[in-house]
């Protein structure tokens, strides 16, 4: 049995360029103690390795003080930490992966050719490559023959498992069914699918560890995986870390501003009580039919957020318009009533129910929303 701890896209070191510099600096702070956690709670579980998959870094030049705090938690670690680098944090000749006092417990892969980290004592070998650019057209895996005998072999690797066509070191079925290795440790998809089972091999993202923006929303974390002689089991771990989360409100009825501010505040309520509210970035967005006098204030509905690291408010909703209402409009929402009007009293239904369709996605897309 081999236990090991897969993950990566870390990207310590992000701008998050949305918040203030203090509060964006927080965050880099309380990703670094997230990581700790991490990397303690797989250990308690019986963690053998640390597998690393690219990104570790945001920048193929971090900053200095990042990287020795980085390197010291890494040093402290009971186990062998394996490092692939990305397309983010790339290994260049010179570049800081040359330079960097790495630790004697973490190896890190140098070349864009595979290579191997052997632990006979593990009866492991990690197989990998590092970027050396922005981007990776190709790799090759080899096959099954090539891998080291009597060990559990495992690619580390940041690849692109979805698109043929990718610029990030794309990986097709084919490769992986003849290259032989147990599982693949992969990084570079932030929001993963399902593992895949290609042949004899399966292949997982760990996704992202902390969400930078809101296209990486809820718990990041990592995969806690064991490898026996005839399965592998993958457990999720969630980082801790700092997060984003998007949610919707529904202010169907709602007739003025007001009402729909005092709705949105008995929401928040029960949110802003969860002690990650003050780390957490929201999102809300207001949706369903309101009166037409219903018009949000987008600085009096941000205000009651204040509490949350970051608050945003989309309006979605949709006015409800009354035809005594749209007969007498003068602009292009009446006019486009009027227009409609003959269909929408038709003697055939089913021109009716069009007309009715088409009047609303009309009215939505006058008055801005998306249709």
């Amino acid at each position: 049995m081999l236990r090991f701890l897969h993950a990566g896209d870390l990207h310590l070191g992000s701008s998050f360029a949305a918040f203030s510099p203090r509060v964006a600096s927080r965050r880099r702070e309380r990703q670094l103690a997230s990581l700790e956690q991490l990397f303690a709670d797989a250990t308690e579980k019986g963690a053998q390795m640390i597998l690393l998959a690219g990104d570790v870094f945001d920048s193929p030049e971090p900053d200095g003080d990042l990287a020795v705090r980085f390197f010291a938690i890494l040093q402290k670690q009971p186990v062998p930490v394996v490092i692939a680098p990305g397309n983010h944090d790339y290994r260049r000749p010179g570049g800081f992966w040359d330079r960097a006092d790495i630790p004697d417990n973490v190896y890190v892969f140098e070349g864009n050719k595979l290579s191997c980290f052997d632990f006979p004592t593990l009866g492991a070998a990690v197989y990998g490559y590092a970027f050396t650019g922005e981007s990776m057209a190709s790799v090759e895996l080899g096959t099954a023959a090539d891998r080291l005998p009597d060990r559990v072999s495992i690619l580390l690797a940041h690849a692109d498992l979805y698109s043929p066509i990718s610029a990030y070191a794309p990986l097709t079925a084919g490769q992986i069914g003849q290259a032989g290795f147990s599982y693949l440790a992969l990084g570079h998809i932030h929001n993963p699918q399902e593992p895949k089972r290609i042949e004899g091999s399966l292949a997982a993202y760990s996704g992202f560890f902390a969400g930078r923006g809101f296209d990486e929303c809820g718990e990041g974390g990592a995969l806690m995986v064991e490898i026996l002689p005839d399965h592998v089991s993958l457990e999720r771990l969630s980082s801790g870390a700092d997060r984003f989360e998007k949610k919707s409100l529904d202010c169907t009825g709602a007739l003025s501003g007001e009402e729909l501010r005092s709705r949105m505040s008995d929401y928040l309520l029960d949110l802003m009580n969860d002690p990650a509210a003050a780390e957490t970035a929201l999102r809300l967005t207001l949706v369903g039919n309101v009166g037409i006098s219903c018009r949000p204030d987008p600085a009096s509905l941000g205000a009651l957020g204040e509490r949350f690291a970051l608050f945003q408010v989309l309006d979605e909703t949709l006015p409800i318009y009354d035809a005594g209402y749209l007969e007498k409009d003068p602009t292009m929402t009446g006019a486009f009533y009027r227009a409609m009007l003959p269909r929408l009293e038709d003697a055939d239904a089913r021109v009716r129910t069009t007309a009715a369709a088409a009047l609303r996605l009309g009215l939505a897309a006058l008055a801005g929303k998306e249709v």
